[in-house]
């Protein structure tokens, strides 16, 4: 037996599920890349699925109320936020550090937070930063940066261990085999080996950025035009391979590196 074809209204009710269904998924996707955004910012990771399950059943929130939710969480959590400030260490030092502090935890302090104050530190601390820099380099090139290496850092604005690290996988990655010294753009892949990146629109990406005060180094316009769409701690001159717009922390593979005797 051939099934019927369906009627006039019977293709005007397929095509209205198909609408709905359409507008719906339009509708929780921002939901959806907000809450990962809010993990990745305050928290230095991506959810679980079952972490982002749970927080989309509260419908939808602005980003600075999600980055809020979980800033309440660091509060009244200490075993939290010491996990958060030894990751933000790792992150920005790619190294464990001794003492994560007195919590930058019982204030609440996001991952994002906390890699900042880091990299202020950095900035006035060139020759800490300079091992930082060694660091990344011996991490994906198993080698120390060379002197040339260590001035094209120097003059460009301090960025923590992570962003080094994804920067140098990039441009290794562009110029092989014949590997020289580090030139060009720093520039990052939302698909790094050492980034626990989440991809935004770049509605979400813009309103994740002022959520977590993360504003592009000068002139906005000029920062969109150069690509500068990577929503992280320091990457304000960063730019993102392809134009993608993504938030980021650092991911399983950013392991520490011990210095040198």
């Amino acid at each position: 037996m051939t099934a019927k074809r369906a009627g006039p209204l019977g293709l005007l009710l397929v095509i209205a599920c198909s609408s709905a269904s359409a507008v719906v998924h339009a509708q929780s996707a921002p939901i959806e890349e907000r809450i990962a955004a809010s993990f990745v910012l305050a928290l230095g990771r991506s959810p679980a699925s079952a972490e982002a399950e749970r927080w989309a059943k509260d419908g939808s929130r602005p980003l600075v109320g999600l980055i809020g939710r979980h800033r309440e969480h660091l509060r009244n959590d200490a075993a939290a936020a010491r996990a958060v400030a030894a990751k933000a260490s790792q992150d920005a030092f790619g190294i464990v550090a001794a003492d994560v502090g007195p919590t930058s935890a019982s204030g609440g302090e996001t991952y994002a937070e906390i890699v900042q104050h880091h990299i202020q530190g950095l900035d006035g601390n060139r020759a800490a930063y300079e091992l930082v820099v060694h660091r990344a380099y011996r991490l994906h090139l198993q080698r120390d940066a060379y002197a040339v290496e260590l001035e094209y850092w120097r003059i460009r604005p301090v960025l923590p261990f992570v962003l080094i690290v994804a920067c140098v996988e990039n441009w290794a990655r562009r110029n092989q085999p014949g590997l020289m010294a580090t030139a060009g753009v720093p520039a990052v892949s939302v698909n790094s080996l050492y980034l626990d990146a989440v991809r935004l629109s770049p509605a979400v990406a813009a309103e994740a950025r002022a959520a977590a005060g993360l504003a592009p180094q000068g002139d906005a316009a000029l920062a969109a035009a150069l690509g500068r769409h990577v929503v992280a701690p320091g990457a304000g001159t960063v730019a993102s391979v392809g134009g993608i717009h993504f938030a980021a922390a650092g991911g399983t593979l950013l392991v520490p590196v011990p210095d040198k005797d």
